[in-house]
This record gives structure tokens, C-alpha cells and sequence, in this order.
């Protein structure tokens, strides 16, 4: 199977965990994943383990796996300190070096993530957020941040309660690069900051 899907079908059960879709304890079993997605349990179960290295997901011996349990307040604050730093690390020392396809990446990333709040499809809009935040990281390319920095993303809630609708939430991406495209880095920096909450 082309890495490409199984990124996709990574993508798509990580926004559906994170959007609250399953609620914590329950078994995800590869049979009923593989036959949603038309693909062989091989894949699914390679894209189970992965989850479960992100802590997303709970191995189960024998049984598949459960969704596992959101971070209690205090480990949750700590996480959030440590995803904010490396973000801002990411796009201070990364940004010098963005190309035009980086913007338009981004730009991609973005217009998708509109559609989707739009319809107020929040499954969609966690996928294109976290997209979003993962293209800083890579976009860092002295060092794989990326294997730090995802499960810290992916083991916290993604706060869209205080948000009054998902365009809100898209707002404050397209505000972000906004302020990069104007080459007001320190700007983008303190709204990033602002933003990781």
C-alpha cells in the first residue's frame, strides 16, 4: 500500500480521536477499520501501532486496541509548554529558509481547513490544524522535530470549546500566515504563542 494512504488513513483516525468522536476505553478493532477504509488488516494494524506510539491508542494483547486516556490537567500544561517551544523554535530558525512552495503548502493546508469549518465538519478541520502546525515543524529542517513534537500534539485535546465556531479556529491560522507572508516573523511568533493554548 502506498505510504501516501496509509498517512491518509493515519490522518483520518487521529482527527476522529481527537475530535472526540470515540470516547476513551473504546476498541477499535482492525477488521471493521480495514473494511471502512477498503484496505487489508496489514496496513491497519500498521497504523494502529503507530497511533499507540503517539499515545492515542491502548494495545490491547489479542484484542486490537482501545482509545486511550486524555492527560490529567497538570501533564496536559506541561505538554503544552513543550509544544509551544518547539513550534516557536521551529518557525524562528526554520522560517529564514521557507520557499514559495512551503507558502503554498501552507496556503493548501489552509483553504482545505476553510472548507471544512465551513461546513463545520470538525473531524476535517483537527486534520488540516494539525497539518498545519506539523508543516512548521518540518518546515524546520536542521533536526526531526517532528518525532517529538507529534506526540505531544496528538495526546491533548484540542481545545475548539473556546472557539464560537471552527471558522474562528481557521482564523487564527490564516493570521499566522498572514503576518509570515508580510515577513513579520516576531509578529507570527507571539500569535503562534497566543494561539497554542
Amino acid at each position: 500500500m502506498p505510504a501516501t494512504l496509509k498517512r491518509q488513513i493515519a490522518d483520518s483516525l487521529r482527527s476522529q480521536i481527537l475530535s472526540g468522536q470515540w470516547a476513551e476505553g473504546t476498541r477499535i478493532k482492525e477488521e471493521s477499520l480495514a473494511e471502512q477504509y477498503g484496505v487489508s488488516r496489514g496496513p491497519i494494524r500498521d497504523v494502529m501501532l503507530e497511533l499507540s506510539k503517539e499515545g492515542l491508542l491502548q494495545a490491547l494483547p489479542n484484542k486490537g486496541a482501545s482509545i486511550n486516556a486524555l492527560l490529567s490537567p497538570k501533564a496536559r500544561s506541561i505538554c503544552l509548554r513543550t509544544r509551544r517551544d518547539l513550534e516557536t523554535l521551529a518557525l524562528r530558525e526554520g522560517f529564514p529558509n521557507w520557499t514559495q512552495s512551503d507558502f503554498t503548502k501552507i496556503e493548501k493546508i489552509l483553504r482545505r481547513f476553510r472548507v471544512a469549518a465551513e461546513v463545520g465538519d470538525l473531524s476535517e478541520v483537527i486534520e488540516h490544524d494539525v497539518a498545519f502546525h506539523r508543516t512548521i515543524i518540518e518546515n524546520y529542517r536542521h533536526e526531526n522535530l517532528r518525532i517529538l513534537w507529534l506526540p505531544l500534539m496528538t495526546t491533548m485535546a484540542l481545545p475548539y470549546s473556546r472557539h464560537q465556531n471552527l471558522m474562528e479556529s481557521h482564523k487564527e491560522h490564516e493570521e499566522i500566515l498572514n503576518t509570515l507572508k508580510a515577513d513579520n516573523l516576531k509578529g507570527a511568533i507571539r500569535l503562534l504563542k497566543n494561539h497554542i493554548q
